[in-house]
């Protein structure tokens, strides 16, 4: 059977969250009818990450574990997981149950019936924001600001799209402290049409965020990466002529 969709989910200590990430994302795969298979990547975990990522792999012939030695970042993962997908289509998602597995066939229908080239999903929290959020929408504002663009979430990282696109989408010539932040801008530079729905942002089930509530250094990377995404994207490359554009 061809596989349709390839949901990849980096994992650095999330030995709490697995079996409920693969357990909904399964469930959604048969209530929609959807041929998925799912690409663990373990990203140097220091809990019992890799070795349950290896016993649902045993488990299930549609999941597959990838292993980095040691922690490589989210972007390392992407990059790793789409190396050993097989869908034509690739949604990417947090191992962390903060986007809802339920969600994954609502972008894979959205994009299958819109003319977007990559769908993302618009971060809702289901109640009152914490500061991490109130960051991302201020981090928001002064991306599109930057890049000309009229995005709702530009970080979101709940993204889909075709296998090939996403492959063109993380290609980058500069190195970025958090390239993870920029993908839209990627997307957009490149010419892809994008398209956004609202889904909710839950809190993480388990573990803990890599980003601090109230994370100074962070957004001072952030600034950096920016500055250097201003001269790849825009001074040193014609911009798409399709920019930014959301359906």
């Amino acid at each position: 059977m061809t596989t349709e969709l390839s949901v990849i989910a980096p994992c650095f200590n999330e030995e709490g969250n697995l079996r409920r990430l693969v357990s909904r994302l399964q469930a959604a795969f048969l209530t929609q009818h959807i041929a998925g298979e799912i690409v663990l990547v373990n990203d140097g975990s220091k809990d019992g990450t890799g070795a349950l990522a290896d016993l649902l792999a045993n488990e299930h012939p549609n999941i597959f574990a990838v292993h980095h030695p040691t922690n490589r970042g989210i972007v390392a993962g992407w990059r790793s997981g789409l190396a050993a997908c097989h869908g034509d289509m690739v949604c990417l998602i947090d191992a962390d149950l903060q986007n809802l597995p339920e969600d994954v066939p609502r972008l894979y229908n959205e994009i299958r019936n819109t003319g977007a080239d990559v769908i993302q999903g618009t971060r809702i929290p289901p109640g009152r924001p914490d500061s991490r959020y109130l960051f991302s929408r201020g981090l928001n504002v002064i991306l599109n600001w930057c890049f000309g663009m009229r995005l709702r979430d530009n970080k979101s990282g709940f993204v889909l799209c075709r296998r090939e696109v996403m492959a063109e989408i993380l290609q980058h010539r500069l190195k970025y402290y958090y390239f993870q932040s920029l993908i839209m801008v990627s997307a957009a530079s490149k010419g892809y049409r994008i398209g956004e729905i609202d889904t909710v942002f839950e809190r993480r089930f388990a573990g803990r965020s890599f980003i601090p509530a109230f994370p100074v250094l962070f957004i001072s990377k952030v600034l950096v990466d920016i500055l250097k995404a201003i001269y790849e994207y825009r001074l040193s490359a014609q911009p798409a002529t399709r920019m930014g554009e959301s359906l």
